[in-house]
């Protein structure tokens, strides 16, 4: 029972990562401009997310090295400072487009006002992320974002036109204008970086060390990177497939939360409207969390403090204070009134940028065998990775660029 329980770290990881904010509107959106076209970009994303996942839990394990300790023994102090600084500024924005996505939500289910409703929520995830152990966080957020299953039996229950759904897990060239081709482009980037989100491998190395994984339970890092991984992405495809079938023949572009929770229920009406709403509750309150206790790991692991979500607080002041600060303030940038979904667009595109800087030094370790020992890389472990870095550089090259020449994916 402790071994299936356990599976719920990857479980909130992937529901966390793959099925936020972000990626509920951003997914549809993808879907209605482009159909199932985008779908390789999930499949891509995916497999690069395991790998990369795989590594860390596996650096994790044998070394003790969370994710930041390795950017800094490898990048070195002022390198490593700046892609903290860049991974943390992600972090916040992420959290406060989580937190006001927490508000929407809850505000569609009682109609009460939304600022408000975005304090309650903050100070009801503090006091959860303070009053709850880690595996209790880990296990009551990610089995309840299972409910968000109910996008996948929307998407089968439309009847999709499979041959073309499968047709869209092969990369192929739009066949568009500029504007069209670089929209294509600006989205391809973007469903490929909000799968790879850094902060959900982040939240997962350091899971690893919080639940004290040993050698022995490397096979079932494995499993939890893949079984989690492929979850997400098979949740992120429905939506896709959704925003497809239920927008695009309409020519409609979601542009906030409240419609594209409309897409998820379609078939079934009010039937299944308070499912969908609770999975997409419990994925983007899961998020806010991640994020902002993703931000504290990585503050307090570069700079070699306590840290841990279970010690107490007086015995890891830096690591509270820190995950306190990202909640406040992201409430406090979401109660500006800027709007989550600018957020999100941005965090999933200067996600891209900071990717290749996190991503680097975990492959470096891993095929480390003075580091790793007996648990090294294997050739093929070390050729895969290096082939994803290569990818996710060109992304991250291409991912400001497409972001200013589509004016953030306006159609």
């Amino acid at each position: 029972m402790t071994k299936i329980l356990g599976i719920t770290l990857g479980i909130m990881t992937a529901l966390g990562g793959f099925i936020d904010l972000g990626q509920i509107v951003f997914t549809l959106q993808a879907g209605a401009l482009f159909g199932y076209a985008l779908l390789w970009a999930i499949v891509l994303g995916t497999a690069a997310i395991i790998v990369y996942m795989e590594m860390c839990g596996r650096i994790a394990v044998v070394a003790r090295e969370p994710v930041f300790s390795v950017v800094r023994t490898q990048l070195g102090f002022k390198a490593g400072l700046a892609t903290l600084i860049a991974s943390n500024l992600l972090d916040l924005i992420t959290c406060a487009a989580e937190l006001a996505g927490v508000a929407i939500l809850l505000n569609l289910v009682s109609g009460w006002n939304e600022k408000l409703l975005l304090v309650a929520a903050t100070l009801a995830l503090g006091l959860i992320v303070h009053s709850f152990k880690f595996r209790w966080i880990e296990r009551t957020f990610g089995l309840a974002g299972l409910l968000m299953i109910v996008s996948v039996v929307s998407a089968v229950m439309l009847h999709p036109h499979w041959a073309t759904v499968a047709h869209g897990l092969l990369p192929t060239l739009p066949r568009h204008d500029l504007h069209g081709a670089l929209l294509y482009g600006y989205f391809a980037v973007g469903v490929f970086s909000a799968v790879l989100m850094v902060y959900e491998v982040h939240f997962y190395s350091s899971g690893a060390i919080e639940e004290d994984w040993k050698t022995k339970d490397l096979a079932e890092n494995f499993f939890v990177a893949s079984l989690g991984a492929t979850l997400g992405a098979l949740l992120t495809a429905a939506l896709l497939v959704l925003g497809a079938i239920v927008f695009r023949p309409h020519g409609i572009f979601p542009e906030i939360l409240s419609t594209s929770l409309m897409a998820e229920v379609f078939p079934f009406a009010q039937r299944a409207l308070i499912i969908a709403l609770l999975g997409s509750l419990a994925c983007v309150s899961g998020a806010a969390l991640e994020t902002a206790l993703s931000g504290a790991y990585n503050i307090c692991q570069f700079f070699n403090l306590q840290w841990g979500k279970d010690m107490p607080a007086k015995s890891a002041p830096a690591y509270t204070l820190a995950w306190t600060g990202m909640l406040v303030l992201g409430m406090v940038i979401s109660l500006t009134g800027i709007r989550p979904l600018t957020l999100i667009n941005l965090s999933v595109i200067f996600g891209m940028v900071v990717m290749p800087f996190t991503y680097y030094p975990i492959v470096r370790v891993a095929e480390d065998k003075k580091i790793m020992g007996a648990h090294v890389n294997s050739k093929a472990d070390s050729a895969v990775g290096w082939v994803f870095l290569v990818l996710i550089t060109l992304a991250a090259a291409a991912a400001l660029p497409l972001m200013v020449l589509t004016h953030s994916g306006q159609p």
